[in-house]
């Protein structure tokens, strides 16, 4: 255009200063993608690093469905047989007491905590109105489908040493101190799973005070 002369030399250097200054931030903006995608790489990296140290799979976060979270819960040693993938659960968020998230068992953590004796367990919550927030803390039921239960007043079980009991009725005037293995808890009232018969008659309220002469029964015993 210069030679035919609609363009001076002037507009064709002030052309070629802006093609080279484009070329220039072209090559600027590539570099800042790269630097930026291996940034994004080493977090990732570095985060699913910390999640393998706390004994999850970060594969687990990406496969989660959507409308759906996966919460951490740390679950005693004692129910490490009573949970699997796939049992429904609910979950109580202490920020959120007006309202109760279903969901079920996503994956079991492997390895059992040695510092806790507890066991980490991967819950799915449906979340369709994305109302959790990472650091929330909630109570969780475990093994909520319908199902039948033998129940005892909580406060008819007394912890001692490692292991629960409560009084058991023989006659009117004799009681026993039974070995019992107690599941989940509910309001006033804890499942039992072992060492107590339907139909059975226990002591409820003031059985935490009998604690001392159980010590000793067990003693003698």
């Amino acid at each position: 255009m210069v030679a035919i002369g609609t363009d001076t030399e002037k507009d064709l250097a002030e052309a070629q200063a802006e093609l080279i200054q484009a070329q220039i931030q072209g090559r600027k903006d590539v570099h800042e993608a790269q630097a930026a995608i291996r940034l994004s790489q080493k977090t990732e990296t570095a985060l699913a690093r910390q999640l393998e140290q706390e004994g999850l799979d970060p594969q687990l976060l990406v496969s989660a469905e959507r409308d759906t979270d996966i919460i951490v819960a740390d679950v005693p040693e004692s129910w490490v047989g009573q949970i699997a993938v796939g049992q429904s659960c609910e979950a109580d968020f202490l920020s959120l007491a007006d309202q109760k998230f279903v969901g079920k068992v996503h994956a079991i953590v492997p390895v059992l905590s040695s510092e806790r004796r507890s066991l980490r367990v991967l819950l799915s919550l449906h979340d369709p109105e994305d109302k959790l927030r990472p650091g929330m803390f909630a109570e969780i039921g475990l093994g909520t489908d319908p199902r039948k239960a033998l129940l005892a007043p909580s406060k008819a079980v007394v912890h001692i040493g490692r292991s629960d009991y409560v009084l058991v009725q023989e006659s009117e005037s004799a009681w026993r101190v039974a070995e019992i293995k107690v599941g989940e808890m509910r309001n006033d009232v804890v499942e039992i799973l072992g060492g107590l018969q339907d139909g059975e008659t226990v002591a409820g309220r003031g059985a935490i005070l009998l604690k001392p002469s159980m010590m000793k029964s067990l003693q003698m015993n």
